[in-house]
């Protein structure tokens, strides 16, 4: 006689198979992670160790920038990275010390890192180009400077942009590569600043007299430095002048360059005119080719 099994009894004898299975990994499991808690316990204490180190590190990089120029974020951020990478490097030798294959691991971290880069080029690069402008400070807040077709004073700098407020008192943000790759002008950082304007006199005039008028007239103005001294030197032979190019030295920030240059122009002119001297107008000849008649000559008879 043959006996038919129910569909409940096989359904069943299945759960308690698969319960069996399951109870039985997990026992394995066990078994394997206690043999392993040794091995755990050395890695955990290891990756610890590491990670105290990592700090140290850190503290000592932010300790040993501190006494240098470089600017308070970029030694606050420099030491962030080296912690952030020790505390990477102490998890992966606690993987390494506890069997856990890292290659795999470091592999996908590289892959990842290698997309995450393309995808924030621009990004990444203003920020180390931020990085070394906060370390190395070719110029500080406050300082005016030109880079390629800006000048201005220097407001602020952070990890994307150079903020630069030029002289209407407009606010730009410069991308941090571009004010590095380009050449930058510090206007200010030396202390003093030499400025060139032209003044002509009449071909007529004596111009040995006309070079001590005018830099005893410039040198008193408020505003030119003593040293190094102003210089008159005759440097072309104009249309209608012989022009001297005059040279002084000013205070570096704008506003003290264009007001001493305002002064330096007048206190030239009215030196010149004062010793007798002229300022010539512009003189053209004019030389005809040909005849010209009168308005008479050329109105036709009646």
């Amino acid at each position: 006689m043959i006996l038919a099994t129910s569909p409940i009894t096989a359904t069943a004898t299945e759960a308690a198979d698969t319960v069996n299975e399951v109870a039985e990994e997990a026992r394995s499991f066990g078994t394997r992670v206690a043999d392993q808690l040794p091995r755990i316990g050395v890695a955990v204490g290891i990756g610890l160790v590491a990670f105290v180190i990592a700090l140290l590190l850190a503290k000592a990089v932010e300790r040993a920038l501190a006494r240098t120029r470089a600017d308070h974020v970029a030694v606050v951020l420099l030491s962030r990275i080296v912690r952030l990478l020790g505390t990477i490097g102490a998890l992966l030798i606690t993987l390494a010390i506890a069997g856990v294959e890292v290659g795999s691991v470091v592999a996908g971290l590289a892959v990842a890192g290698v997309a995450v880069g393309l995808a924030v080029q621009g990004i990444l690069e203003n920020f180390v180009a931020g990085v070394i402008l906060l370390v190395r400070k070719p110029f500080s807040a406050g300082d005016q400077v030109r880079s390629g077709d800006y000048e201005g004073t220097i407001d602020s700098v952070d990890l994307r942009v150079t903020r630069l407020i030029d002289y209407n008192g407009e606010l730009i943000l410069i991308p941090n590569r571009d004010v590095y790759n380009n050449a930058l002008v510090n206007l200010t950082r030396r202390g003093k600043r030499r400025t060139v304007v032209m003044v002509g006199v009449d071909y007529r005039d004596d111009h040995d007299d006309a070079r001590t008028v005018i830099f005893e007239a410039i040198s008193t103005v408020d505003g030119v430095l003593d040293h190094p001294e102003p210089e008159v030197l005759l440097t072309e032979l104009g249309d209608s002048s012989v022009d001297f190019e005059v040279r002084y030295w000013t205070r570096p920030d704008i506003r003290s360059v264009r007001r001493t240059q305002d002064r330096v122009l007048a206190a030239a002119k009215r030196g010149i005119q004062d010793a007798g001297l002229t300022i010539p107008w512009p003189i053209r000849t004019l030389v005809p080719d040909g005849t010209f008649r009168t308005a008479r000559e050329q109105a036709p008879r009646a």
